[in-house]
């Protein structure tokens, strides 16, 4: 008796400890989250992590073995949860070309290093509700054990200098707001670029220095203005510009005018803000 209360008690994790009651409705409000029921998962690209959830039925009273018992439950959990993070983050739209699924068919190499960030992704305590135990995994874009490092990999730097104003008391910038509320078919991607009317690039993966693009990525996304002017992520001088266009073949681009790209880069101050990926997108959700 004493072990099956232990038992219990191992999957009773407390609940306050884990965020199983996370509100994705709630959470719409300002960050910007991709839901995919078919898999109990969510992309969110404002914390920049997938979530895949399990719960499967459990009865502590079907084996005298205990903790041959929690293992394999553990296992099938674990399992579950493993193949549910694969198959969603397949859904990561990585440009305006190509979802992450696309590189994983196409290339051995990292295929096998996107399985090894998977093994290593972060898998909660079970926790015992009634009759089922539910499993939670999270799985990083960012930093040292995120799949987004491995798609920033050799990407040539552009300088944007010929923007470069040489007159006194140029406004600068330390923070971009670029809000697509108006582009319902706008979609957030890894691949973040603005371009101008010209086709000159003005901000992108080939801007950002290569650590922030590792722990950071190129932008912040956010589901609605308050929640943009209240980023981390910026500044105070704040520039605040609405897209022309979006632009792609899946619309993950923006266009803005000659005008406001000239007055962005007119500063070389506001180029050292933007190196360190000074960004934040806007994009509501559906």
């Amino acid at each position: 008796m004493k072990k099956m209360m232990l038992f219990v008690g191992l999957l009773a994790y407390p609940l306050w400890a884990i965020d199983f009651f996370w509100d994705i409705e709630k959470a719409k409000t300002t960050e910007v989250v991709q839901s995919l029921p078919a898999y109990q998962s969510t992309i969110n690209w404002t914390q920049g992590k997938i979530r895949c959830e399990v719960r499967l039925p459990f009865s502590a009273n079907t084996s005298p073995n205990i903790g041959k018992t929690r293992a394999q439950i553990e296992s099938e959990v674990r399992s579950e949860l493993r193949e549910k993070l694969v198959k969603t983050m397949g859904y990561i739209q990585i440009s305006d070309l190509f979802l992450l699924r696309d590189y994983y068919s196409l290339q051995s190499q990292i295929r096998s290093e996107l399985l090894e960030r998977v093994n290593e992704a972060f898998y909660y305590p079970l926790v015992h509700e009634g009759n089922f135990v539910k499993g939670i995994a999270e799985l990083d874009f960012f930093g040292p054990k995120g799949i987004a490092p491995l798609f920033f990999r050799d990407i040539s730097k552009v300088s944007l200098t010929s923007y470069i104003q040489k007159q006194r008391d140029l406004a600068w910038y330390d923070g971009v707001i670029v809000d697509v509320f108006l582009y319902t078919q706008f979609l957030p991607s890894l691949y973040f670029r603005i371009y101008d009317e010209d086709n000159n690039l003005i901000y992108g993966p080939e801007v950002v220095e290569e650590n922030v693009l590792f722990n950071q990525g190129v932008c912040e996304y956010v589901a609605s203005l308050g929640a943009a002017f209240q980023s981390r992520r910026l500044g105070t001088k704040i520039f605040y510009v609405v897209p022309l266009a979006v632009r792609g073949r899946n619309p993950t681009e923006v266009v803005i005018s000659r005008k406001d790209a000239k007055k962005l880069l007119a500063n070389a101050r506001t180029h050292e803000a933007l190196k360190t990926g000074r960004v934040v997108v806007v994009k509501p959700n559906p």
